[in-house]
C-alpha cells in the first residue's frame, strides 16, 4: 500500500469520506485519492513522489503557479504583521480599487471566503430586491454547495429542482427552476411558466463541471 492510500484510510477515521470536498475523493473515477506535498510552478507532487502538471490550481487562485517568488515574498511581508483581524484593513480598500479598476462592469465588491459563500449572498440579494423567490441555474452547472444549487433537473427543463443531495428539503428545492446550458427557449420557457417567480438566473459563463463547455453565441 503506497503512502497516498494509507493517508486515505487514516484520513477517514477523522474526517467525512477522508476528505474536506466531496470531489477529492475521486469516487468518479474509482481511485483514491492522491495526497499532494508540494507544488512548484505548474506542477505537484504527491506524497509517493509522482509529479503531475496542475490543471486545477486552486480552482482559480493559483493561476501564476506555486510558489511564485513575488507570492512568496508578499505573503512573506504580510505575514509578519498578523494574519487576520477581524477588523477591516487598508490592504482591503487598496484590493478593492484595483479589482474594479480591472473590471469596468464591477461598480464595488463584496469579499467572501469561498465561492458557496458569494453564491449565496447574490442570490439572497437578488430575492430581497426583486421579492421574488425563484431562482434559475442550468443542469450541470456548479455554483457551490449551497442548498439552493444542489439540484438536478427532471424531465425536461420545466421541471422543478429535484434534491441531488441529501439533506436538501423539498420545499427550497423547489423554488429552484433547471434550465438547459446552450438552450435559450428551456429558460424563455421557464420564464413564460412563472413570469413573476424569478429572482435571478445564475450561469457558469463556461460551463466547467460538465466538461468545459463554452456558450454558444449569443446565449450568454
Amino acid at each position: 500500500m503506497n503512502r497516498s492510500d494509507k493517508l486515505y484510510l487514516e484520513a477517514q477515521k477523522t474526517m467525512p469520506g477522508g476528505v474536506n470536498s466531496p470531489v477529492r475523493s475521486f469516487k468518479g473515477m474509482g481511485i483514491s485519492p492522491e495526497f499532494i506535498t508540494e507544488g512548484l510552478g505548474c506542477h505537484i507532487t504527491s506524497e509517493d513522489g509522482h509529479k503531475y502538471i496542475d490543471y486545477i490550481g486552486a480552482y482559480g487562485p493559483l493561476i501564476l503557479g506555486h510558489c511564485h517568488p513575488r507570492v512568496i515574498a508578499a505573503i512573506r511581508e504580510t505575514s509578519l504583521k498578523g494574519t487576520a483581524y477581524g477588523t477591516p484593513t487598508a490592504l482591503e480598500v487598496r484590493m478593492a480599487e484595483k479589482i474594479t479598476s480591472f473590471i469596468s462592469s464591477m461598480e464595488m465588491v463584496r469579499m467572501v471566503n469561498s465561492g458557496t459563500e458569494a453564491t449565496l449572498s447574490v442570490i439572497r440579494l437578488a430575492r430581497a430586491i426583486t421579492g421574488r423567490d425563484s431562482i434559475i441555474k442550468f443542469k450541470g452547472c456548479y455554483h457551490g454547495h449551497g442548498d439552493s444549487f444542489l439540484i438536478k433537473a427532471g424531465s425536461g427543463a420545466l421541471t422543478l429542482g429535484v434534491p441531488d443531495s441529501p439533506g436538501v428539503p423539498a420545499a427550497l428545492a423547489e423554488l429552484t427552476f433547471v434550465a438547459n446550458f446552450n438552450d435559450l427557449d428551456s429558460v424563455r420557457d421557464i420564464f413564460n411558466t412563472a413570469p413573476n417567480s424569478v429572482a435571478a438566473v445564475i450561469v457558469e459563463p463556461v460551463a466547467g463541471n460538465m466538461g468545459v463547455i463554452p456558450p454558444e453565441d449569443s446565449f450568454l
